[in-house]
C-alpha cells in the first residue's frame, strides 16, 4: 500500500486497534477513533513511536459515532491539517445478551444506534474526502449477516442492517469511484467474545467445534481482510461481504 489516510473507528482496542496498527505498518497515516479518547490517544502514540508515517503524525481521537457533529469534527480536522482520506473503516460496535422476549427498547435502540447510524454519520462525514481521492468504506458485519444469533437479536439485527447500507452505498457511490465492501468476522479472540465465554452466553467447545479451522481468528487475521479490501489489490470489488469465519457459514453438518 502506498502512503494513504485512513480513519478507523472504534480503533482503541480489538478489530478496530488491530486495522489501526497493520494499516500504519504499511504506510498509511491513521486518525484512531474510539468512544474511549484516551484509548485513542494511546493507540496513536505506540502507531508513531512503532510506524511513523510520512505523511503527518498519526491521531487519536475521542468519537462518539452515534452524534452526527463528532463525526464532521473528524473530517473537519482532516481538511484542517491538510490531508484527505484515502479509506474508512467502520469498527465501532457494541453487543447486547438477552433473549428476544427481554430485548429492552434502550439496548435495542443503542446497539442499533451506534453499528448503523454510526457507520452513517462517519460515511456521510469523510463522503466529500472519499469522492476526491476515489477512496472505500469498509464496515464490519458478522456471521449474525448470514444466519439468526439466539440471545443476540439487536446485534444480529444491526449485522444484517450493515449489509443493506454496504450494498446500497457501494451502488450509490460506486460513480464517484468510492468502494464500499464489509468484512464478515466469525468468531475473534476480542474483548468481545472473551465477555461471552466468561459469562457462559458462549460456549467455546460449540464454538471450535462448529468451525472448520477448529480455532478462534486473531484480530489481526480480520485485520488483513478489511486492509485487503481498502488497497488497489481490491480496485473492482464493490458492494460484497468478504467472510472470515474459517468457514463457520458454509458448514452444513448436522
Amino acid at each position: 500500500m502506498s502512503a494513504h489516510e485512513v480513519v478507523v473507528t472504534g480503533a482503541g482496542q480489538g478489530i478496530g486497534a488491530a486495522t489501526a496498527a497493520l494499516f500504519a505498518s504499511r504506510g498509511w497515516t491513521v486518525t484512531v477513533a474510539d468512544l474511549d479518547g484516551t484509548a485513542a490517544r494511546a493507540m496513536a502514540d505506540r502507531l508513531n513511536a512503532d510506524h511513523p508515517s510520512s505523511g503527518g503524525a498519526h491521531r487519536g481521537v475521542g468519537v462518539d459515532v452515534t452524534r452526527e457533529n463528532d463525526a464532521r469534527e473528524v473530517a473537519a480536522a482532516l481538511t484542517e491539517a491538510g490531508r484527505a482520506a484515502s479509506a474508512l473503516v467502520n469498527c465501532a460496535g457494541i453487543i447486547a445478551r438477552m433473549p428476544a422476549e427481554e430485548q429492552d427498547t434502550d439496548s435495542w435502540n443503542r446497539v442499533l444506534t451506534v453499528h448503523l447510524t454510526g457507520a452513517l454519520n462517519m460515511s456521510k462525514a469523510l463522503f466529500p474526502q472519499l469522492k476526491t481521492t476515489g477512496g472505500s468504506v469498509v464496515n464490519i458485519a458478522s456471521v449474525g449477516s448470514t444466519f439468526g444469533l439466539p440471545g443476540r437479536l439487536a446485534y444480529a439485527t444491526a449485522k444484517s442492517g450493515v449489509m443493506g447500507m454496504t450494498r446500497t452505498l457501494a451502488v450509490e457511490w460506486g460513480r464517484y469511484g468510492i468502494r464500499v465492501n464489509a468484512v464478515a468476522p466469525g468468531y475473534v479472540a476480542t474483548e468481545m467474545v472473551r465477555s461471552g465465554l466468561r459469562t457462559g452466553a458462549l460456549s467455546e467447545g460449540a464454538l471450535l467445534a462448529r468451525t472448520p479451522l477448529k480455532r478462534l481468528a486473531e484480530p489481526e487475521e480480520i485485520a488483513a481482510a478489511i486492509a485487503f479490501l481498502a488497497s488497489d489489490d481490491a480496485s473492482f470489488v464493490n458492494g460484497a461481504m468478504l467472510r472470515v469465519d474459517g468457514g463457520l457459514t458454509v458448514d452444513g453438518t448436522f
